[in-house]
């Protein structure tokens, strides 16, 4: 088992009068390798939602959400979600499927497995922020080039935090008097 991180999501748009196709893509920093799990654009919907959950009075909670909470309530510790690969349905030409399973154990006792779907695995360890472990035969994707990609854009986007904090901490009142003596036509709203 390695562990896995969610990388990305995508959207495969029809080029003719084909469904659209959603999916994930997972993967080991470690080992550069990833794979992809096809969903729906609602798990993918979910998956974000359980990255920063908020809870209102009220509204029906979700089990994804809620299973932790009930687990650790009757003594049980949240180890992992694990990601295990099973042969698909004789007959399906889909590839393989993913298997998700939630790892909990009581204290004293052996670890217990709670099978759920993949994307249910996914939002359970993002929403409990827990790892997430997958079957190194998952691994069969090379994501490298990904990885490259995902880390220029975080490092763009800390530079642009970075910059915006430092105007933001150095900006006076005097700096705004200044540019509505030097733009007296400005509209008054307008920024800069």
């Amino acid at each position: 088992m390695r562990q896995v991180a969610l990388l990305g999501a995508f959207e495969i748009a029809p080029e003719l009068e084909t469904p659209v196709r959603d999916g994930l893509i997972l993967g080991s920093r470690r080992d550069s390798r990833g794979f992809v799990i096809e969903t729906s654009r609602e798990n993918i919907e979910l998956i974000v939602t359980a990255s920063n959950p908020t809870v209102t009075e009220g509204m029906p909670k979700r089990l994804t959400l809620s299973v932790g909470p009930m687990l650790e309530r009757l003594g049980a510790e949240l180890m992992r979600v694990e990601l295990r690969s099973i042969e698909p349905v004789p007959g399906d030409n889909g590839g393989s499927y993913v298997q998700g399973f939630l790892v909990a154990r009581v204290p004293g006792k052996r670890p217990m497995r709670l099978a759920m779907t993949a994307t249910e695995g996914i939002q359970v360890a993002i929403a409990h922020r827990i790892p997430m472990l997958a079957e190194a035969s998952l691994l069969q994707l090379d994501v490298s080039q990904f990885l490259d990609e995902i880390d220029t854009f975080a490092n763009q986007v800390e530079a642009e935090n970075d910059e915006f904090k430092t105007f933001v901490d150095n900006v006076t009142a005097s700096d705004f008097a200044r540019y509505l003596k030097d733009h007296p036509d400005a509209p008054e709203g307008e920024s800069p």
